[in-house]
């Protein structure tokens, strides 16, 4: 098997190796373990491999491995499968089915050298370029595999896959590193995650009507700061105030008066709420009325401010209270 040139009756005599050692009857996702262990060899072609690599491939479950650990020959006879399948080959099958994926999987894509550890002996040991590549090649066809015939692992591991092949990238072939971003893409998870909001700005006419509204009606807190800035308080958020004509830089590109349209929470029942609304003269829009917060379902009472903004007042209904993910 030394020859770079494998001929169909090479891969069919360890096929017939692998079938002969339970491969064939074996349950794995897509059928039994001997198809896999076949896509896999396939699609390493597909992507350019090296007749050594694809041997690999198709072996690299001989000696189980980290996730399957059941095997089919046991790993000190390999010499017969180095035999049967080359040297440089069944290197590459002992390097993948020994190796430690909870100290080796953290190390791809950082500094080098990666420092496998060997699952069987418990030595470390610095694996050349050529051969790490290979490896990390042969986990992405492996794992693209078993992701695409079982719904269940995808979801499960899916996200911590995309992660490894995505900071792996530069080890794997342009073909591999294309079909890891195409089949595990759904799982990526964006850069920037938005946690909340900490402030807005309301464009208004008069500041000073604005806060005389939302202080004696909604309760916020007028504050000053920076250079005579203002702004209302409530809660851990704030809204600050720009009036139109003399707005802060950087603003909107359009700033209007009467433009925004805001929910805001309350936990004074609605209808305390619709009391104090009568008292403070300010006439009600809409409500209450059901709507869909954005944790549970939510009562809403609408207002306008003096610029004509259309301001929600909710409270989350009974039973329900804040959900929390």
């Amino acid at each position: 098997m030394a020859d770079d040139s494998e001929s169909a009756s090479s891969w069919s005599r360890v096929e017939t190796f692998l079938r002969d050692r339970g491969a064939a009857d074996m349950p794995h996702p897509g059928g039994t373990l001997l198809a896999h262990l076949g896509r896999v060899r396939r699609l390493l072609a597909d992507w350019g491999a090296d007749p050594a690599v694809q041997m690999a491939g198709l072996c690299h479950a001989t000696y189980g491995t980290d996730g399957f650990d059941q095997w089919l020959q046991p790993v000190t006879e390999r010499s017969q499968l180095a035999e049967l399948i080359g040297d440089r080959a069944e290197a590459l099958v002992y390097l993948y089915a020994s190796c430690d994926r909870s100290v080796v999987y953290p190390q791809l894509g950082g500094a080098q050298p990666v420092v496998f550890r060997d699952r069987f002996t418990g030595t470390e040991h610095v694996p050349g370029e050529t051969d790490l590549r290979a490896f990390i090649e042969i986990t992405a066809a492996n794992e693209l595999d078993v992701m695409a015939h079982n719904d269940e692992l995808a979801a499960r591991y899916g996200a911590e896959l995309h992660r490894l092949f995505a900071r792996s990238g530069d080890l794997l072939s342009t073909a591999a590193r294309t079909a890891c971003t195409v089949q595990l893409g759904r799982w990526s998870a964006p850069p920037v995650r938005i946690t909340g909001i900490d402030h807005l700005v309301l464009t208004v006419a008069n500041i000073e009507r604005t806060i005389d509204f939302y202080q004696r009606v909604l309760g916020m807190r007028p504050v000053t700061f920076g250079a005579g800035r203002r702004a209302l308080t409530f809660g851990t958020s704030k809204i600050n105030l720009h009036e139109v004509g003399s707005e802060f830089l950087p603003r909107a590109t359009h700033p209007t008066p009467g433009s925004a349209d805001l929910c805001l929470l309350t936990d004074l029942p609605q209808s305390q709420l619709l009391r104090h609304l009568t008292a403070c003269g300010v006439q009600v829009a809409e409500g209450p009325v059901p709507r869909t917060g954005a944790q549970a379902p939510i009562t809403s009472t609408y207002v306008r401010d003096p610029d004509g903004n259309l301001i929600e007042i909710s409270t989350y209904d009974p039973g329900t209270g804040e959900l929390h993910s």
